[in-house]
Order: structure tokens, then C-alpha cells, then sequence
């Protein structure tokens, strides 16, 4: 049984280790493509010394965030593989579902998996995460946005149509989804300094983008205030996973987190406004 990662790369030096040691340790005999985005750190470097393919590409908008491009990459580049599992994601994405998983939904006739979206909750204090062990992280938050599916078989599905952010599909072939549900924890919240800095310097690249596509990349931003309230509002609402089979399936949005933030800042200001 042969399995294919692609995961999408731009300057992630500090995640991808971890990403592809956690791979390595679900899917051992996997081979994974680092779809890499001309970093300009040491990202490649880092892939090709764990043993993983690298293919180089350019989007249109180099530095920047190009999310029209990311999802016909997504959409099109396993179709050179000729059979086996797919998985597309990206770097912060990890599906946990083994070798013997995914043979058991091969007999089962399965052509896709199921797939819940967990936010993952560190406490790590530096932004090079070199105070934890992101493997080790337990507490979590449901986010549905992350029910994506990610993992799929090449011989029974002709296309899958993602949608921008890959959030929603449309496949087309023989469609068949596993009756399990698999976890794919989003890792992005794993300390207040890393969330930090990513969301700033993905501010400053999502600007070209939103000058075509206003309300695209809404999420980032370069406020620090709201970032700190945000991931510490979120972060106290987060349950400790302990059985796999019982999530808490409570539904806290970032978004609604950062809204509630900039409401209280502009009644602060109105406040000072008319004293």
C-alpha cells in the first residue's frame, strides 16, 4: 500500500521537524513532497535532511499569500501519482491515522476520510516552540473549519474540487466516506509568542492578495493586542483530550474571539472620546 504527503511550504523552519516527524511516526513508509514555496529559510534543507522529496515551485505573488494558486496546487498535483493514498495539507495540518488504518479502510472499500478538526493548545513561550514538545500537546478546541478532507484514494477519486482554503470539496469518482472520523489537530495555537509572530508575518504577506480579494485573509492580523486577547481567551476555553472517542465538540470561533476584542477597543475609545 503506497501513501504520498504533499504539504505546503513557505519559511516554516520552525514546524516542519515536527510536522514530518509526526508522519513519520503514523505513516512510516509514506513518501513526503514538501511543496515549497522558494523559502527563503532553511525549510528545504531541513525536509531533505529527514529523507523527504522537494519540489520547488513559485506563485505569482512570491512572499506573498496567493490562496487561488494554493488550492489549484492541492487540486492538481497528486494526480501524477499513480495509485495509493493521497494526502494534501498544510505544514500545520496533522492527520492522525496509521498504516494499519489505513489499510482497514482499504478492505472497507473506503475512498475518503472522515476527518474532525481539533485547534491544538500549547503553553509554549518562545517562538521556536524549543521550550515543548508539540507531539505532547493535549489540550484542544474544536474547529470545525479543520473537517477537511485531506486524505483520499488516488485510485477511485478522479478530482476533488477544493474550495479556497480547502475547507469544503467536491469530489468526483468513486465516492465513499470512512464510517471512523480521524483527527487532524491543526497546530497554529501552540504558544502565545509563536501565534503571535505567524499571524504578523502572514499579515504583512496577505496584503497584495487583499487588495484583488478584500475579504480574503481576514484573520490575519498585525494588531498585537488582539492577537494576545485572542489566544489567551481561546486558550482558557480549551478541554484536555484523554479518550479520542469523546471530543468536546463546543464550537469557540477565533474570528468572533478578534471581534469581540476590536468592539471593546472602539467603546473604549468612544468612551475616552467623550469624557
Amino acid at each position: 500500500m503506497h501513501v504520498t504527503i504533499f504539504i505546503l511550504c513557505y519559511n516554516e523552519m520552525v514546524l516542519i521537524p515536527h510536522t514530518i516527524q509526526h508522519y513519520r511516526r503514523y505513516l512510516p513508509n509514506a513518501e513526503i513532497v514538501i511543496l515549497d514555496n522558494e523559502s527563503t529559510d532553511n525549510s528545504a534543507e531541513i525536509a531533505k535532511s529527514l529523507g523527504c522529496k522537494i519540489i520547488s515551485w513559485k506563485s505569482p505573488s512570491h512572499n506573498g499569500i496567493d490562496d487561488h494558486y494554493y488550492i489549484q496546487l492541492k487540486n492538481n498535483v497528486w494526480k501524477s501519482v499513480e495509485s495509493g493514498w493521497i494526502l494534501v495539507c498544510d505544514m500545520d495540518e496533522w492527520l492522525c491515522v496509521s498504516e494499519e488504518q489505513l489499510q482497514n479502510e482499504l478492505q472497507n472499500g473506503t475512498s475518503i476520510l472522515k476527518v474532525i478538526g481539533l485547534n491544538m493548545i500549547g503553553d509554549s513561550q518562545n517562538k521556536m516552540l524549543s521550550d515543548i514538545e508539540p507531539q505532547d500537546i493535549h489540550r484542544y478546541i474544536y474547529h470545525p473549519y479543520e473537517n477537511k478532507s485531506i486524505c483520499f484514494l488516488k485510485d477511485k477519486i478522479d478530482e476533488m474540487n477544493y474550495s479556497i482554503g480547502a475547507h469544503c470539496c467536491n469530489p468526483e469518482g468513486d465516492v465513499k466516506h470512512s464510517s471512523r472520523t480521524y483527527i487532524n489537530k491543526h497546530m497554529e495555537f501552540l504558544g502565545e509568542p509563536f501565534y503571535i509572530n505567524k499571524y504578523v508575518e502572514r499579515a504583512a504577506r496577505v496584503k497584495e492578495q487583499r487588495k484583488r480579494f478584500p475579504n480574503m485573509g481576514m484573520h490575519y492580523t498585525d494588531d498585537i493586542g488582539c492577537l494576545q486577547y485572542c489566544f489567551r481567551e481561546y486558550a482558557s476555553k480549551a478541554s484536555t483530550m484523554t479518550d479520542e472517542s469523546k471530543i468536546n465538540m463546543t464550537d469557540f470561533d477565533p474570528m468572533v474571539i478578534m471581534r469581540q476584542y476590536k468592539e471593546q477597543q472602539r467603546a473604549a475609545n468612544a468612551k475616552l472620546i467623550h469624557s
